[in-house]
């Protein structure tokens, strides 16, 4: 959520319950005195300051014609990891929200994109413990991480970021960034890569292989069998019905993944057995779902 804007959080105990006791999230804005970031609006994180266990979202999206991942660099007057390399998108669950439409708003308002709630994959919860900037800032964040796969990437330019959360946009291949972060680079925010993001790499490394490139040319193959419409992420710009569009694609898409994952070694070695009757039924009854 926009900086500056009214939000409370829920505040919850170590084990994720609710406690019934809600916090806004924001003191009023301060200017920090150091020159090198003298006049940059600084605010300061009320469920940080006191280390209350709320819930946040983060959302990776994954390039799967090139095996690689959008990162985006933190805006120079957030409260933490300011300036530095970070997940596509991220922010926190308000009070009352739920997880699935906080990754939604967030990935709208950080980047200016809008997708259908299909498209978010939650893979996995983590519970995150840190105490950073000298003591002042206590990070014990549930959080909840999302996956969006797109077959190609969407432009940089076509991003609308907002600036008081995010300064860039970048892809990173999942080795290089895999890489960075073992090695500890001083421009990416810090995460165990054998840790809870282990679990990320490995689903997108087990799910997509070593051929992210070959994969996606067979995938396209496939889809112009079952839609007319490209699969392609739809900006916020456009309008609830347009992004409609994305639905059945995305349903043909989750179909196909589950046969790549089934029938392996069939596609290993013939394109021509890869759809068969399972898809069709399968497809019939995702067909179903969106009525």
């Amino acid at each position: 959520m926009a900086a500056g804007t009214e939000e409370y959080l829920d505040v919850l105990t170590r084990e994720g319950e609710h406690t019934g006791i809600s916090k806004p999230r924001l003191f009023p804005p301060y200017r920090l005195v150091s020159l090198s970031f003298s006049g940059l609006v600084v605010y300061i994180s009320l469920v940080h300051r006191d280390g209350d266990y709320h819930r946040a979202v983060h959302v990776w999206i994954y390039a799967e014609s090139t095996g690689e991942l959008l990162l985006q660099k933190r805006a120079d007057n957030k409260d933490s990891w300011p300036g530095l390399w970070d997940i596509s998108c991220a922010g926190h669950i308000s009070a009352g929200d739920t997880s699935l439409s906080s990754a939604r708003r967030e990935l709208e308002e950080e980047l200016g994109v809008s997708l259908p709630f299909e498209a978010f994959e939650l893979l996995f919860v983590y519970l995150q413990e840190c105490v950073i900037n000298d003591g002042t800032f206590i990070n014990n964040e549930f959080n909840d991480v999302y996956l969006v796969t797109v077959p190609d990437h969407i432009p940089v330019d076509l991003f609308s970021l907002q600036e008081s959360e995010v300064s860039m946009v970048k892809y990173i291949s999942l080795t290089e960034y895999e890489d960075a972060l073992r090695e500890n680079k001083v421009e990416y925010v810090p995460y165990e890569v054998d840790g809870a993001y282990n679990k990320l790499f490995s689903v997108i490394k087990s799910r997509y292989g070593a051929d992210p490139i070959k994969r996606h040319e067979s995938i396209q193959k496939q889809i112009k069998r079952y839609a007319s419409v490209e699969l392609k992420a739809e900006l916020s710009t456009l309008s609830n019905g347009d992004y409609k569009a994305l639905e059945p694609i995305i349903q043909a898409s989750k179909i196909l993944d589950n046969l790549f994952l089934e029938q392996d070694e069939q596609i290993k070695h013939s394109c021509a057995t890869r759809i068969h009757n399972p898809l069709q039924v399968n497809h019939a009854e995702a067909s179903s779902d969106w009525r």
